[in-house]
Formats: structure tokens, sequence, C-alpha cells
């Protein structure tokens, strides 16, 4: 499988450290110790025209943008994947939203209900649409964080940990059109493993469906155990790259590109330390972009893009490695660029 082409989507303008605090009474020095993050991006029901307002909306812009990239229409794609943790509704699924606006149709639609890992889920399978007889196809991630955003009222009766949860993340989409040949420009994709490991442990993360206005009724929206997810995360991601290296007989040293697990920018640094990742080998954009969820490995892919280009590193070695915390899943890829 080949990535031919590559999107990112950032809704309206950053959210600093400085606007949180300034609009939920918080402390701006308290975010940056403890998030790591400078900005983030959401979406708004009163944006402007044209400025994405929910999940399907950065998930067209992301997938015309992609096929824009890549030379290719809607009469090109042969299927359609959106992974997301926010869809728009129960029902009908963002997907086939998304297919409609974007001119897609007659083709497997399959939407993913994920977290960390689903840009990986999506490009697994996608992997196996293609290895199925399929010859090109787009592979979407979006989320957004609009129905969890707390009112002022709200913020006033948040924990300190509920408030930290809130400034990690942030609104985005990324896309990647894929394709079966493995001739031409982009990132060809050469090891590729998706696993559940979550038998037996318990949820590191739980969100509820009904979003912020089930809260009201005395339920918690979500919940985060951050102990096991500091403890395990970096844990496993060290397996990962461990088990990519030993399938393609590589050296970490040697290795031009990691993109390690994103959470925030505190522990994205820390796992990068740990994993021994030179910080110009990393791929990092959280502390920029907010934990983006299901779109975050398409920002980070789309921006290697942009950093190595079209005319320089050709044979560029690439790892990427997104952990799923909700019921543990780990997932792993290798790529050259081309």
């Amino acid at each position: 499988m080949r990535i031919v082409a590559l999107s990112e989507v950032l809704p309206g303008e950053p959210v600093t450290n400085g606007d949180l605090a300034s609009r939920f009474g918080l402390h701006e020095q308290w975010l940056d110790s403890m998030t790591g993050n400078k900005s983030r991006y959401f979406c708004r029901v009163d944006s402007a025209p044209g400025v994405p307002k929910n999940t399907g909306d950065l998930a067209v812009e992301a997938g015309n943008q992609a096929m824009r990239a890549a030379g290719v229409g809607p009469q090109d794609i042969d299927f359609l994947i959106l992974t997301t943790a926010s869809p728009d509704h129960l029902m009908p699924a963002t997907v086939n939203l998304v297919a409609d606006r974007l001119g897609i149709n007659n083709v497997p639609t399959l939407q993913l209900t994920s977290g960390c890992a689903g840009a990986l889920q999506g490009l697994f399978t996608a992997q196996a649409l293609l290895a199925n007889g399929h010859r090109q196809g787009l592979v979407i991630g979006a989320d957004t964080c609009l129905k969890m955003w707390p009112s002022a009222k709200d913020s006033r009766q948040m924990k300190p940990a509920e408030m930290v949860n809130f400034a990690l993340f942030g609104d985005g989409g990324g896309a990647a059109v894929v394709s079966s040949e493995d001739e031409g420009p982009g990132l060809v994709v050469e090891h590729l493993f998706l696993r559940g490991i979550g038998l037996g442990r318990k949820p590191a993360q739980i969100v509820k469906w009904f979003g912020a206005e089930g809260a009201a009724q005395g339920e918690a929206m979500g919940e985060e155990d951050y102990k096991a997810i500091e403890r395990h995360v970096p844990e496993i991601a060290a397996q990962i790259i461990d088990e990519l290296l030993k399938a393609k007989s590589w050296k970490l040293s040697d290795v031009e590109h990691v993109l390690t697990p994103q959470l925030n920018g505190v522990m994205t640094e820390k796992i990068r330390e740990g994993l021994g990742v030179r910080a110009d080998q990393a791929v990092n954009c959280v502390a920029e972009t907010g934990n983006n969820g299901n779109a975050l490995p398409f920002i980070q892919l789309h921006r290697l893009l942009q950093k190595i280009g079209t005319g320089s590193g050709r044979n560029d070695r690439v790892l990427v490695a997104t952990v799923e915390s909700s019921k543990w899943i780990m997932s792993g890829m290798a790529l050259r660029h081309t």
C-alpha cells in the first residue's frame, strides 16, 4: 500500500492557554506545565461561513484536500473509511453523509469508532481492501470536542484533572489517499500491525455517548485513569518501536523520522526521551494542535511530507507508533518515502 497524498484541517484560530485561562478562570502557567500544549483548535457553532462546525465538516474538507493533493476525483475512489470518536449522529453514519458531500457513490463506506489508534486502524482496513482487489481509497480521521465543551458555569464545578483533560484535546481532521500501486511518489507502507491487548485490563479512558447534556443528570461524560496511561503508554510504545525495528532489520539510530504516541506535549517529550529518539528524528505537533484524536497521525504524516519535500528524503525510513488506552490497542507502521 502506498500513501499517495495527505491533508490536515484545523478549524478557526488557535486557542491558547491564555485564552482558556481567561474564559474559565484558570492559570496559564499551570496549563503550560501540566499539559505542555500551547494551543489547540475548536469548531464553533457560530463559525463564519466555510469554517468547519462539526466532525463531518472537518472530514469533508480533509477528504477534498487529500484528493486535490493526489490529483484524483470522487470517481477515482474505490472505498471510503472514516475513523472517529465523535460522529455527528448515531445514524445516519457520518461517513455516509461525508461520502454524499464528497460526491463519492457506489463504493464501500466504513466508519470505525476509535481513538488514538484510529488512523492506523483505518489504514489497516484500507490495506485489506486494497489486497482484495480495490485500486485506490480515501481514509479520513476527524474528531471534535464541541459536545463536551463546558460552559463557564460548568467549568467552575470541574475538578482540576477534568480541566487538564479538556485542555489536552482539540478538533481536527486529516486524510490519506491510498493506492495499491507501489510505484510513484509518496510513502510506501512496508510493515503495519494492529492488535488489541486489553484482555483482563481495565479501560483507562471512557467517554459516554451522550456528551455534555447527559452530565446534567449527575453522570460524568468521561473518565480517565491518568496513572495507568502514564505507566503503560510509554512501555507499549517501546514494544511497538522494537517490533517494527526487528521486522525491518533497522537500527533506530538510522531511521530518519519517528512518530511517537501523542497525548500531550509533556508526555510526548517523555516518551521520545525514553525511547531514545533524537529530537531531529521526532515528528511532533500535539503541543501546537492539541490532541486531535483520529486526525493526529494524519496531521503528523502530512507535516512529515512537507518537511522532507518531494525532491529530497528519497528512501527515508519512517516509524509510526500509536497506543489507544481506552481498552488498550497497539499499532505500528514502518514506511519508506519514495
